[in-house]
């Protein structure tokens, strides 16, 4: 482990000294791939374009950052950050690399979230384009071959509506998973502390982060699984809703589509951004609860404004 953590090291400090000129293009390439930005933009973005495609995003995302959640609790990984100082490695020549916000996460570090939860999420999104690719083109032989290779890789089956219980029957295994998981590693003598206790899990955050500001708290460990379970039981809800009723019999045009787009990140952003309570119980009811509207925001509320306003737009007006 210490090898490959080295590696890593090694090529982040050649990245920063001797191709500095590329830094803010990495940041992006950091914060597209953040798992938060899968609700964000990803899931909203590629449900107006295809209702299946959008939830099946959304469905990946919960489910392999649960399992990337208990992942972390096997492998143990530290953060490169952390591990440059706590492991000793470098005490005698110290390595040259500076820090960024999106470098002081709590928690483990591996398997990286970015990677396993984003890099899995977006295959139904590549599926669709390579799709559609192959057929305005009319390549019969590279259809066959993307189509062979990502629907090995991944062929998502997903619910697209299922009874409302369902769904709330989901959240709950979620949350009841999580718990039975590490009680039964706790009980085999796994030491799960470092990860668990809120004390803990941001201490060494907080102790190698160059500026506590920069230390993510909606990072801290199981707020994956309060946004997780809460964005399950919201496509419940949101699939059930009056105003998904109404908007899925209605065909809504690339202009209302796009409408739909810019509404709902003008309504995501703001959400996002809201300030999260201090005490550790509060901040995970509070996330919850705000993934649960996330849902219903994108796939019931937003739409149904559009339509409502686009068919009073569309009203002839009757001379007296």
């Amino acid at each position: 482990m210490e090898s490959t953590l080295g590696a890593g090291i090694v090529i982040a400090e050649a990245l920063q000294n001797q191709l500095a000129w590329l830094e803010n293009v990495w940041l992006w390439v950091t914060f597209l791939g953040d798992p938060k930005i899968l609700f964000l933009f990803y899931f909203p973005a590629a449900y107006y374009a295809s209702r299946r495609v959008g939830i099946a995003v959304l469905w990946i995302s919960l489910i392999t950052e649960w399992l990337n959640l208990v992942f972390k609790w096997f492998l143990f990984g530290d953060r490169p950050f952390w591990w440059v100082h706590e492991s000793g490695y470098y005490s005698q020549a110290p390595v040259q690399v500076h820090q960024f916000p999106s470098s002081c996460e709590t928690g483990p570090g591996s398997p990286s979230g970015h990677c396993m939860v984003t890099g899995a999420a977006l295959w139904p999104i590549m599926t669709a384009l390579s799709s559609q690719l192959a057929t305005r083109t009319h390549s019969c032989c590279h259809s066959t071959l993307i189509g062979a290779v990502l629907g090995w890789l991944m062929t998502p089956r997903v619910p697209v509506e299922r009874e409302l219980s369902f769904y709330g029957l989901t959240a709950l295994a979620l949350m009841l998973g999580t718990s039975l998981i590490y009680w039964t590693l706790f009980t085999l003598g796994l030491d799960l502390s470092w990860t668990l206790l809120p004390h803990r899990s941001i201490s060494l955050a907080f102790k190698w982060c160059e500026r506590p500001e920069w230390i993510h708290v909606d990072s801290r460990p199981f707020a994956s699984l309060s946004r997780d379970s809460g964005a399950a039981l919201g496509l419940g809800i949101a699939l059930h809703s009056p105003c998904y009723a109404q908007v899925r019999r209605a065909q809504l045009g690339n202009g209302q589509k796009v409408a739909c787009l810019v509404l709902a990140m003008g309504l995501l952003g703001p959400l996002d951004w809201l300030g999260h309570p201090p005490q550790i119980s509060l901040f995970y009811i509070f996330n919850f609860l705000k993934y649960t509207l996330w849902p219903c925001l994108v796939l019931a509320l937003v739409p149904w404004v559009v339509h409502m306003f686009s068919a009073q737009e569309a009203a002839p007006i009757h001379s007296s």
